[in-house]
């Protein structure tokens, strides 16, 4: 059947037009940026509140000294301490920063920043109870930390980031848009339960469709302001926000332009996510969904939709491998198990979500103890630049030609069995 959906824009004009102001929202965002880092530079040494969100040791020439990453009012930033600290994560701190040698380049895409008169402030975080409540329900800290990661974008235990790699599921502990659209279809799901009948008997004659989706997207913005304000979900939050909005508006949601101009008003927004590796993954992994969508149409039966499922799963796993491969060079055949752990996962986290508000949230903690405590081995697997580059631009053209998605998929697979030949035979 012919998609009858119009476009988002109909002549090149009205294009003109929203780029113009795109660029206008950017300029606007970059001038404010730009007044909070000429306040903080034009300070001697300014004095600041910040979050802790993260905190580890490194050593360095036999000494060793506490890493920590910060949440201000202007972003986050790393910054070191050679004093004997307690464990200070998720703890408020005022404490004086050294900008000198910060440009506002730096500024815009995190930056590292010497501190001193680092003190302890009594503000608490009104997360405390609900992380609380989550590590009560575990007899290890290791479970607990897990389900803090899972379910409040908290910092993700060594073990498990280890695990995660090796089984090439990292981006199901990174709260992103894969959690939005199981959290979506679970609103829908439970929300439809109570107001359909308010619906069919107050509101008929409102589109049922529509007003679920609104009270969604409401849902899931409350849940942002529950975060640490992950710029993961935050990214996969502003593009469910637009998809509501064509859709509202009766316009195609899997169009590619559409997908070009969310991308593009992301960036006028949050200019900063120019510099994040996570929006980048996060942009092609959307890319690679809608062009299986548009190469390959949806099966009317039962069987075929779920072969579907699968076949997009798979096509998206191998279609971000060397891209993914080039920033974090960790290979393992044990990453093959992600084509079976993402679509469990779909059960698994509002499972384990509704187990934790009832309060049996420790009820599968042994056998994810016993898999977590498997020793995995991975290899360094760095593609060259130029198979990287060559990636980026076959992911362009395959939004034109059906023949560059198959090369670039063609690309993928040979270079997955040459890590697995490596994997066992390489020296």
């Amino acid at each position: 059947m012919q998609n009858l959906s119009p476009p988002l824009f109909f002549t090149l004009k009205e294009r003109l037009i929203f780029f113009t102001f795109l660029c206008l929202i950017l300029c606007l965002t970059l001038s404010f940026k730009f007044y909070q880092f000429h306040t903080l530079k034009s300070q001697n040494n300014p004095q600041i509140t910040a979050q802790v969100l993260l905190q580890y040791t490194k050593s360095k020439q036999n000494k060793t000294y506490f890493v920590l990453k910060l949440k201000s009012d202007f972003g986050t930033f790393y910054t070191t301490s050679r004093e004997d600290l307690q464990d200070l994560k998720h703890r408020f701190l005022s404490l004086r920063i050294i900008l000198d040698k910060v440009s506002f380049w730096d500024f815009l895409r995190g930056f590292y920043a010497p501190s001193f008169n680092l003190l302890l402030l009594p503000l608490e975080d009104f997360r405390t109870p609900l992380r609380e409540m989550i590590l009560n329900q575990h007899t290890t800290k290791l479970m607990g930390e897990y389900y803090l990661a899972l379910f409040l974008s908290d910092s993700l235990p060594l073990e498990w980031r280890t695990l995660a790699q090796s089984y090439g599921i990292s981006h199901i502990f990174a709260i992103s848009g894969f959690h939005t659209g199981i959290l979506s279809a679970a609103g829908f799901l439970i929300l439809g339960f109570f107001y359909k009948p308010l619906h069919q008997q107050f509101f008929p004659y409102r589109n049922l469709f529509f007003d679920l989706g609104f009270l969604v997207v409401l849902v899931l913005v409350a849940y942002y302001f529950l975060l640490t304000q992950s710029p993961s979900y935050l990214r996969a939050l502003a593009m469910s926000c637009v998809a509501f909005f064509l859709l509202w508006r009766g316009l195609d949601v899997l169009r590619m332009e559409s997908f070009l101009w969310c991308i593009f008003a992301l960036i006028a927004f949050f200019p900063q996510l120019i510099f994040s590796i996570g929006f980048y993954f996060s942009s092609l992994g959307v890319l690679y969904i809608s062009l299986f969508f548009k190469y390959f149409k949806i099966p009317q039966n039962t069987t075929g939709k779920i072969l579907y499922s699968l076949a997009l799963n798979a096509s998206t796993f191998f279609l971000m491998g060397i891209i993914v491969y080039y920033f974090f060079p960790y290979f393992s055949p044990l990453s093959l198990f992600s084509l079976l752990l993402t679509p469990l996962f779909i059960l698994y986290y509002p499972l384990e979500l509704l187990l934790h508000l009832l309060g049996f949230g420790g009820l599968l903690d042994s056998p994810l103890l016993a898999w977590v405590s498997l020793k995995t081995h991975t290899i360094t697997l760095q593609p060259h630049l130029t198979i990287f580059i060559l990636c980026n631009a076959l992911s362009f053209l395959a939004i034109f030609y059906y023949r560059a998605f198959w090369i670039l998929l063609t690309i993928n697979l040979v270079y997955y069995g040459y890590g697995i030949y490596l994997y066992f035979y390489g020296i």
